[in-house]
Parts: C-alpha cells; structure tokens; sequence
C-alpha cells in the first residue's frame, strides 16, 4: 500500500469517527496529544517513544509533541512539532507540517506554534481531552503556557463518551492496520524459529532473547511490542517472566512469548518447546492438552461467538486433560464451577490486539471482570465481529506460589492429586498463543506460519540439534 492509498484510508477512518462523535451531545472541540518523550534520570536522553495510541490510531503517525484537534464546524487540525535550532544539534528534525499533511491526509495541517492560539480561541468552552494527558503537566513542551493560564475546563463526561465511541471503532482493523500487523506477526513467526533452532543445553535465556530479537529486527521490526518473556524450566511457569542469566538445560521446557512491533503496531505469539531434540513423555502429554484447548478455540471463533465462551470452553478442555494425566480429580463441570482448572490455568485464553499489545475494547460496555478465581484475569468479554484481531492463549502451569499456599490445599483438597502435583512443582509451564482475524464465515490464523503440533516442533528441534530420528 503506498503513501496516498495509506492517506486515503486514514482519512475513511476519522469520517467513520467524525460520523460517531456526531452523535453524540458534546458542544466543545476534541484535542489529541501524541505524548512527549520522558527524560532519563541522570542523563540528556529520553525513554523510547510511545505515541499514544488514539493519537496514532487517527494519524497514523507516531510524532512527540504532536497533537490532533477536532472541531465539530471545522473538522480537523494537526499540529505539527517543530524544534529549535538549539534542539536541531542535539537531534533530527521531525516531519513538516505539509510532509504530516501528506502522511496522514488531515488537510488541516499547521506547525505547534498555531496550538496556543487555537487553545486561546476555545477558552471558555468544555475541552474533550483524549490522548495524552501529559499537556496538562507539561504545557509548555506543546509551546502552549502554563495549563492553569488557559482557564481550559476538560469535560470529563464528554471526555469518557467519546473516548468510549472511539474505542468501539478501534476494534475492527482496516487495510491500514491490517497490512502494519501482517508484518508485525511476520516479523515475530521468525524470530520464534530463529529461537527454536538456536536453543541447546548451556545457553542462557538472555542469549537466546538476544538472538531472537535480532531477527525481529532484521525482519523489519521497529522494537518488541512488550518486553520478551523467556523462560526455561521452572521459569517457564512465571507469566511475564524476564530473561536472565539461567542456563537451561535438557530436560527442560522453554516457553518463550514475545513479539515485534512494526509502525506502533503488535504481535503476540507464545510458543513452548523443549531444550532437548524432543519432549518427555509428561511434557508431550500436557503440551497436547494445551493444544487441543487452543485448536477448539480457534475452530470455534467467529462472527457472534462470544470471547468468553472460548474461554470456558479452553477450561473444560484443560481440566479434562488434567484429569486424564491424573492431576485433577472429578467431573470436568465441577472442576471449572470450581475454579479448580486455575489452579493451573490462571490467566484469560487472550485479548485484543492492535496499537497496544492488550488493545482498548476488550470489554463490551456494561460488563466488568468477574470477581472469581477463573475469570477475573480475562482481558476479552464480547461478541466477536468481523475484523477483530484477538489471542487465543490457552496454558497450563505449575506455579509454586499457587499450589503451596494453605488456603487453596485446603479447598481443593478432594479436586487435586496433591502427590503428583508435589513431585512436578518444577515442571515450568505451557503455553500456546496465536494471533487470530476474525472473518464474516470464521477466522484466519495470522501466525500459523510457526509451527504448533509436537511433532512439528520436534522435527525443528532434532535438525537444529543434528538429531535423526529412531
């Protein structure tokens, strides 16, 4: 897609947001901050950049200092960064106004300089503020006068309603987004593979973190979407574990779940493999139980299908695997009534995915996180539609922190093989995650290129280690 075709689309996208915002009883203008940069202590430089997401949703442009405007009478108007020549020593000039004007077809398309006066003329009317709210704090970065100065009034009602309008549009992908995140999922498939062939006895996570994120990169990746999670042996079994300097070794599982970001926009995969040319016979059985659970899903997902029926479902797969391998005890309905699955299954089966990596609209209005052990970490409560891009993540884990504690020993006395669960609190985790497109007959898997099945997996593992098979 080339530069007019992206304007093109970008400008259908905020009619599609002009014509719900029109709806809505809002008498003030909308202002959208990009964000600015945010120092380092103790040093001149700043932490990577991270536009916020609705500014970039609706530019499609990721400028610091940046800021979007929409008046119900005049549409919109972008307000393009400019630095000083003092700035222009220390760092590269961002995009003109007429080059943003280009990128992001907003016709409207001014320096910085105009965004005080245009704050001035809107003095004494209700201010939506969506975006960034780091102008509030740090006015003058936006070349604008100390906030307090402008007498600006943020509606806050108004604000909620139109950020709640925007979030809704924000869940189905157009061409746009579509194309950044092909490439993005691309990218991780990859650097996953680079991950399966180099992994070996001795290496450590951060090693193999290294080499796999570099092939993120080569594959065109800007940065990662979330900090890669890397974890072998009973690390494996820490959710959003950070790899370090443990060596893993045969005999071990490695679960690695990471991805790369291309033009502000994520990809999630999570793939588990063993350290050695192939899996024992405990690990198989698990993995297969998780895969199962993830299959199902994705067999099941499509227009209507509510995300958190996936998720049941995935549970009932799970505890009925568990009990076949003898760790749960009982009929597989009891068990999730219970919660008992989560003992193992903690988290939800995934969520939507886009600008950020958990992406806004996961929750269809009115409905809230459960306050229960096996749903109150879903991050995705709606009708799929069309357009959706969601995770579908099933896992199973042996956390110690979960099976030792009394209270739960205690209540899952009678549903749980606590001596088989004793003698495996080092096993690690599993887990499997894909990225999914919802379609109008049913979904697509974007990273089905990356191998799933055991055998499959093996057979990489065995040609990296040199192995032939028996």
């Amino acid at each position: 897609m080339n530069a007019g075709e992206q304007a093109g689309v970008l400008r259908q996208r905020r009619q599609r947001v002009e014509t719900a915002w029109s709806g809505i009883d809002v008498d003030g203008p909308v202002l959208i901050p990009a964000s600015l940069p945010i120092p380092i202590d103790g040093t001149d430089q700043f932490h990577e950049f991270h536009a916020h997401p609705e500014f970039q949703y609706l530019t499609g442009v990721a400028e610091p200092g940046a800021a979007l405007a929409w008046e119900r009478e005049r549409g919109w108007t972008l307000f393009a960064p400019s630095l000083s020549v003092e700035d222009l020593v220390w760092m590269s000039a961002p995009p003109s106004a007429d080059a943003l004007a280009k990128a992001t077809g907003v016709g409207r398309s001014v320096d910085r300089s105009e965004l005080a006066g245009w704050l001035e003329s809107q003095r004494g009317r209700g201010l939506v503020l969506l975006g960034s709210r780091d102008i509030e704090t740090r006015a003058t970065e936006y070349g604008v006068e100390a906030w307090s100065t402008l007498e600006a009034v943020v509606d806050e009602d108004a604000t909620d309603r139109l950020g709640k309008a925007l979030a809704k549009l924000r869940r189905a992908k157009d061409a746009v987004e579509m194309d950044r995140m092909t490439r993005a999922v691309d990218a991780a498939v990859e650097g996953h593979l680079a991950a399966q062939r180099l992994a070996r006895h001795g290496l450590t996570e951060r090693a193999l973190q290294i080499e796999m994120e570099a092939e993120f990169f080569r594959q065109g990746g800007a940065r990662t979407a979330y900090g890669s999670i890397i974890g072998s042996g009973p690390n494996s079994a820490i959710l959003h574990g950070t790899p370090g300097e443990r060596v893993m070794s045969d005999g071990e599982l490695v679960l690695i779940d990471a991805g790369a970001e291309i033009e502000g926009y994520a990809s999630d995969v999570s793939r588990t493999f063993p350290v050695s040319a192939s899996f024992t016979t405990i690990q198989r059985e698990l993995y297969n139980v998780v895969l199962a659970a993830q299959q199902e899903a994705i067999a099941a997902a499509g227009p209507g299908v509510e995300y958190k029926s996936l998720h049941l479902q995935a549970s009932a797969t799970i505890a009925q695997g568990l009990v076949d391998v003898g760790v749960l005890r009982g009929s597989v309905d009891e068990l999730v009534a219970a919660d008992a699955h989560a003992l193992f299954f903690s988290h939800g089966l995934g969520h939507m995915l886009g600008l950020s990596t958990h992406d806004c609209g996961g929750y269809l209005e009115g409905r809230v996180p459960e306050d229960r052990f096996g749903l109150a970490y879903l991050r995705a409560d709606l009708p799929l539609q069309p357009g959706y891009v969601v995770t579908i993540e099933p896992g199973v884990y042996f956390v110690p922190a979960l099976l030792n504690d009394p209270a739960r020993r205690e209540r899952y006395a009678e549903m749980v093989n606590w001596d088989v669960v004793d003698g495996m609190l080092d096993f690690g985790g599993i887990r499997i995650e894909d990225d999914v497109l919802i379609t109008t007959d049913g979904c697509d898997v974007m990273s089905g290129a990356l191998p799933s099945a055991a055998a499959e997996i093996e057979a990489i593992r065995r040609d990296a280690l040199g192995v032939t098979s028996d």
